[in-house]
């Protein structure tokens, strides 16, 4: 039995760096395979198309080979300027002759490898199957990722790369996310979890740093299905590959370096007045971690602002046609529809022209009801504001982001993992920012609202120190951290700031989850 076979291209690579050019073997199966053999004395094959030369020096470390003695592709990789350029290419499927009874079988979905006549090879049996995609293609193989979902069990792919195809993979059992120098993310069914990457001063090249952290995973999750010390090896084998240039050989260091481990919630609910920073926040959060999906109650609140004003205006006609529009808010639809003519309206333009009076505060429910129950998925960032609006606090007769956050928590399926973050700011620093958002063209709060609504942080919640702490939702708690956002910064500095509170709400959740 083959324990693990890498299926990909293999080539002869014209590598540019700011240290040099180089020549070299690469390609995806022989980086992975390569890295795979540093760390492991399984049986290892890979499936690709490759030149005598090449047979050679796999045989020389026990790798066997799969395919047909060929002509070698040939690339010209310019990591200055990240391009990648065919100068030969050589087409033609992999040449399978005999039964394989595989272990583990790890495909690369990038062009050059034909998935259908892999996957659907009669001659190929594997009990495990992950993949890994590439960024110049990824689009073009999210046919194939839906064709045979089912079927993987990891997914190999960096940042960028799952932003694009986030939405198809959500069923894949284990999901691998690198992200250059920033953490390294690991989602299971269970948890998210984050590693992080040790600086590295001496980079020579980086060319094959995501198809070697592959192969130095595999070599160890393959045997002890261990998720952990197998992310840690795909860190230390790709930090080491890019010390250098082309495969990963035996003459390589191999001292382990110090990797920290955190985890990361599946729901980061962002709270605070209107124009504290959550948007900015959630912005920042999502270059180190764009594995969630943005929950915002303002797409339904602008859906019913958007009924109301038709509404009002007496078009039905026009009124009519929207109902294809609608995504959130289709049982406000439908009530209006009902009783055109004695619509009880939920929101009025106000007085000054510019923003939207809420007329029935209940509709602050209804619009986050709406938002998370449609848009949510495994790992979600739940942004709103809630203020001291007399009516809703009528109606409700209770603590008003309690409330709110009650109600979004009984839709959350792993409510169990989940963080709150406070943002703050001055009022005068909020109404500025109100009026530059608007400039931007952005939606314009009124000024009244503002003052009256959102003049005050109404927020409650048991407060430890460093401005920490939990609250209690249905016999729950859940860990607590403000923001204090009162400063104008410039773009650097924004970005210290935001990245020492990212780090300062990782921190806490790891230690309060600790603590409980």
């Amino acid at each position: 039995m083959i324990d693990i076979c890498f299926v990909g291209n293999s080539s002869i690579d014209n590598i540019i760096t700011k240290k040099g050019s180089y020549r070299t073997f690469g390609g995806s199966a022989l980086y992975s395979a390569y890295s795979c053999r540093f760390n492991s004395d399984s049986n290892i094959a890979i499936i690709s198309n490759i030149s005598e030369d090449l047979k050679q020096k796999l045989e020389h470390s026990d790798i066997s080979l799969i395919g047909n003695n060929n002509k070698l592709a040939e690339f010209e990789i310019n990591e200055i300027d990240g391009t990648c350029v065919s100068k030969k290419c050589y087409d033609g499927d992999f040449l399978i002759n005999d039964m394989l009874d595989i272990n583990h079988l790890h495909v690369s979905f990038r062009k050059g490898v034909n998935i259908d006549k892999i996957l659907n090879n009669p001659k190929i049996k594997y009990k495990s199957l992950s993949i890994d995609v590439m960024i110049h293609s990824v689009r073009d193989y999210i046919p194939y990722i839906k064709k045979y979902l089912n079927r993987i069990d990891i997914l190999f792919c960096n940042l960028n790369e799952y932003s694009l195809i986030k939405d198809v993979v959500q069923e894949i059992p284990i999901k691998v996310i690198t992200n250059e120098e920033k953490p390294v993310i690991a989602i299971t069914e269970n948890e998210n979890l984050i590693f992080e990457i040790p600086n590295i001063d001496n980079i020579v090249s980086t060319t094959g740093a995501g198809d070697t952290f592959i192969g130095g995973f595999l070599s160890k999750y393959i045997k002890e299905k261990n998720l952990v010390p197998a992310v840690i090896q795909g860190i230390n084998n790709s930090l080491l590959s890019i010390q250098r240039v082309g495969y990963l050989s035996s003459d390589a260091s191999t001292v382990m370096l110090d990797i920290k481990v955190n985890k990361i919630p599946n729901n980061i609910i962002v709270i605070g007045n209107s124009c504290a920073g959550k948007t900015t926040f959630i912005e920042f959060i999502k270059k180190y971690f764009d594995i969630f999906v943005v929950i915002d109650d303002l797409a339904p609140l602008l859906e019913t602002f958007m009924m109301d004003d038709l509404s009002i205006s007496n078009d039905k006609v026009s009124f009519e046609k929207i109902k294809s529009e609608i995504k959130f808010m289709q049982d406000i639809y439908d009530e209006y529809i009902s009783n055109y003519d004695g619509i009880n309206h939920y929101s009025k333009i106000s007085k000054t022209g510019n923003g939207h009076d809420i007329v029935r505060p209940i509709l602050w429910d209804l619009i986050l009801e709406k938002a998370v129950t449609v848009l949510q998925q495994k790992n979600n960032i739940i942004q709103f504001s809630r203020g001291l609006d007399p009516e809703y606090g009528k109606e409700i007769d209770t603590d008003i982001y309690g409330h709110s956050l009650e109600l979004v928590l009984n839709r959350l399926s792993k409510r169990a993992n989940t963080i709150i973050i406070n943002l703050t700011s001055d009022l005068e620093i909020r109404k500025q920012r109100n009026i530059d958002r608007f400039s931007n063209g952005g939606h314009f709060v009124s000024e009244e609202t503002m003052e009256q609504v959102y003049g005050k942080d109404i927020f409650v919640y048991e407060e430890n120190d460093n401005n920490c702490g939990c609250i209690k939702i249905n016999d729950e708690t859940y860990p607590v951290v403000t923001i204090v956002n009162n400063k104008s910064l410039t773009p650097i500095e924004l970005d210290k700031f935001l990245l020492y509170n990212l780090n300062k709400v990782i921190d806490y959740y790891n230690y309060y989850n600790k603590e409980v």
